[in-house]
């Protein structure tokens, strides 16, 4: 899985070929094979492997957590950019990603329970939904490609922008003030 990490950073995922692979990994070529008959099979099972490759395999218990691990996390992101935007683009990456859906859910309901307390659900739904989007990649690239951010900056705008989420619900909790 290695060998097909540094193969996607150096070529891209068009590139990516079996015989490359090998080379990377220092095996034959039937090697690969035999573990992965063809490359969906192979980029399914790196796409599994690639949340703990780049430190991604667990989700924060509360805001201070978040905003740390978007502090090392987007900056992380620039460094494996072609692993990033491979995954993006991959059907296979978006596969394995819908496989931890549920998990990523309930961590972002915990943690908005944990910051704000208890929401109606739609509310908590589409506050989880927000902040999901801001802590991950897909935010990691948009404010790249279309603010010119490096994930430094990313990290710290998409860590400001869930606080203000987080705020304005806290807000809306205790309701109007008299």
């Amino acid at each position: 899985m290695a060998a097909v990490a540094r193969r996607l950073e150096n070529d891209g995922l068009a590139q990516l070929s079996f015989t490359e692979i090998a080379r990377e990994a220092d095996v034959g070529e039937s090697t690969v094979y035999r573990y992965y008959p063809n490359k969906d099979a192979l980029l399914e099972a790196f796409w599994a492997w690639a949340p703990k490759a780049i430190q991604r395999d667990s989700f924060p218990a509360n805001l201070e957590e978040l905003r740390a691990r978007l502090a090392t996390d987007f900056p992380r992101f620039d460094q494996r950019e072609p692993l990033i935007r491979g995954m993006l683009a991959s059907p296979q990456g978006r596969s394995a990603r819908m496989q931890t859906a549920a998990e990523r859910q309930a961590a972002f309901r915990a943690l908005i329970d944990h910051e704000v307390g208890p929401l109606p659900d739609a509310e908590r739904d589409r506050l989880g939904a927000a902040i999901q989007l801001l802590y991950s990649a897909t935010a990691w690239a948009t404010f790249k490609d279309y603010w010119n951010l490096d994930g430094a900056e990313a990290g710290q705008a998409a860590a400001e922008a869930i606080a203000a989420l987080l705020d304005n619900a806290r807000r809306k909790q205790r309701g109007p003030r008299d």
